[in-house]
């Protein structure tokens, strides 16, 4: 923790004063290591920044400054702010938080801040908007800003937009990474000034990229609350922390499931609390929650408060009823407005002793807890049709959600199980919490075909030349130059092929 701004901080005498920038209880201003190396990159003037740093490092509030210098620096001349997100959940969550601490600052009104997400364009009335591109704040997922910047037609002019691009690591994965360098490709060469924010990326990879978005790149490995990591195996307790790299300590063996865990958790009150346990399916949320349901009343949990009112009567509806008075709850991607609201409130208030939620809570939302429980670190792959291990950037970002800076007094709490030799092989790797994954290309050319027609398509491209220098502007393209001088040769041919088929096909002229 930093006290103070650097001396080049950027920042206006109309933001010092206003309250962006946190401080402690003497006054003073209070910046995580993270943020202040992003006033010395510039960030408040303008300069692009990619910045990795751990959960719970204050990435948020990089974005929140970056936007606000940039709407001070001219938003009476049409400067603009683009929020990126990776779920709605994470989505509708900045969005409230920006429309609080930003919208004050230059008297936005509701209709000045727009929500994308989904099927939805609203502004903060509620009501639904045709012109998203005019207004000062927009945040949304990226599938859906790609959809509407393609839908458009819209080509350069965002000069006067400053991108901010949360969970940036999400141009790696498997099913979304393709949509989301399309998007990147589009807004790296004229966009005025970009933030990528990413809490798992090795520094090989986040030079690469910071290259590609011609951003400065500023990182640290360093937890403003360190971390405990605990894989409890039948035999003995492997432990490791993020103080240091070092190999694993070994234990005494400790109770070997999640129930069993949270009841030796929950017998020291507020020691833990709250706890997060995280899961890879709805299916395994509902039947944890209820199987804790049947022993929270005799946990000592219940207290009285008002229920919340659900306008609907769903099955989620009378489960969290129940659930609530005892102070533990479900969060999965299926809750409506109502019962997110009912969830996170709690969270935000600090009323929840455990919360049962699929990896969306995971993803960004800012939702710190004392303790984290990984009930599961294999998803089915339904086309191998087994179970494998999930990547372990994936299961860092979960990890991370442990460690609160309103506790610094102590560190957060990871907890997971093996219980089988093979998945301890398997397991051991979440403790060296060191090594990530390497960032994967997601655009090659056996997706050419389907990617060149979504291009055409949506207008984004209209001869094969601009195609073709739209692909080789792309990370992947970078990426692969790397290690193949051919790459620019190989993927002219691959493309001629593709567009001969489409041609073939009658999907273009």
């Amino acid at each position: 923790m930093k006290i103070g701004l650097p001396e080049n901080h950027g920042l206006s005498s109309n933001l010092l004063s206003g309250p962006l920038l946190k401080r402690g209880a003497s006054g003073d201003i209070e910046l995580t290591d993270i943020q202040f190396e992003a006033f010395n990159a510039g960030i408040a003037e303008g300069q692009s920044v990619l910045a990795i740093a751990p959960t719970s490092s204050g990435k948020t509030d990089i974005g929140l400054i970056a936007a606000s210098s940039w709407l001070d620096g001219g938003i009476n001349a049409g400067r603009k702010v683009v929020y990126l997100t990776s779920h709605r959940a994470l989505a509708r969550q900045k969005f409230f938080e920006f429309q609080d601490r930003i919208g004050p600052l230059f008297s936005l009104a509701k209709s000045e801040m727009v929500l994308a997400t989904g099927d939805d364009v609203i502004d903060a009335n509620g009501d639904p908007v045709s012109e998203a591109f005019s207004v000062p704040l927009v945040v949304a997922t990226y599938e859906k800003y790609l959809n509407m910047l393609a839908g458009s037609g819209l080509r350069g002019g965002t000069d006067k937009i400053c991108c901010i691009a949360d969970e940036l690591q999400l141009i790696s994965d498997s099913n979304r990474g393709q949509q989301v360098e399309v998007l990147m490709t589009l807004l790296r060469e004229g966009t005025g000034q970009i933030v990528g924010l990413s809490a798992v990326m090795e520094e090989k990879d986040a030079l690469l990229l910071a290259s590609w978005l011609k951003a400065r790149l500023i990182r640290t490995t360093r937890r403003e609350v360190p971390l405990i990591y605990e894989l409890r195996t039948p035999t003995e307790t492997l432990t490791t922390s993020t103080e240091r790299e070092s190999v694993p300590a070994r234990l005494p063996a400790r109770e070997m499931d999640t129930i069993s865990t949270l009841t030796e958790l929950l017998k020291e009150p507020g020691e833990h609390e709250p706890i997060a346990v995280f899961c890879m399916s709805k299916k395994e949320v509902f039947e944890l929650a209820e199987q804790w349901a049947s022993d929270a009343s005799r946990m000592g949990a219940k207290v009285e408060n008002d229920l919340p009112l659900f306008r609907e009567p769903t099955t989620s509806a009378d489960e969290l009823n129940r659930y609530l008075p005892h102070r533990f709850a479900y969060h999965t991607a299926d809750l409506n407005e109502d019962e997110r609201v009912a969830v996170e409130a709690r969270l935000d208030g600090n009323e929840l002793r455990v919360v049962f939620a699929t990896t969306t809570l995971a993803a960004g939302l800012n939702y710190a807890f004392r303790t984290v429980i990984i009930h599961n670190w294999q998803r089915w792959n339904s086309s191998k049709r087994e179970r494998e291990p999930i990547l372990p950037g994936e299961f860092h970002n979960m990890a991370g959600r442990a460690g609160r800076l309103s506790h610094v007094d102590r560190p957060g709490r990871v907890i997971f199980f093996a219980s089988t030799p093979s998945h301890l092989r398997m397991a051991t790797r979440y403790l060296s919490w060191w090594e990530l994954e390497n960032l994967r290309a997601r655009i090659h050319p056996s997706t050419f075909p389907q990617l060149s027609l979504q291009l055409l398509a949506s207008g984004v491209v209209d001869s094969e030349e601009e195609l073709f220098a739209f692909l080789q502007g792309t990370f992947s393209a970078q990426r692969e130059l790397e290690i193949n001088a051919d790459q620019p040769l190989v993927w002219r041919a691959a493309l001629t092929n593709s567009l001969s088929s489409l041609k073939l096909w009658n999907f273009v002229a």
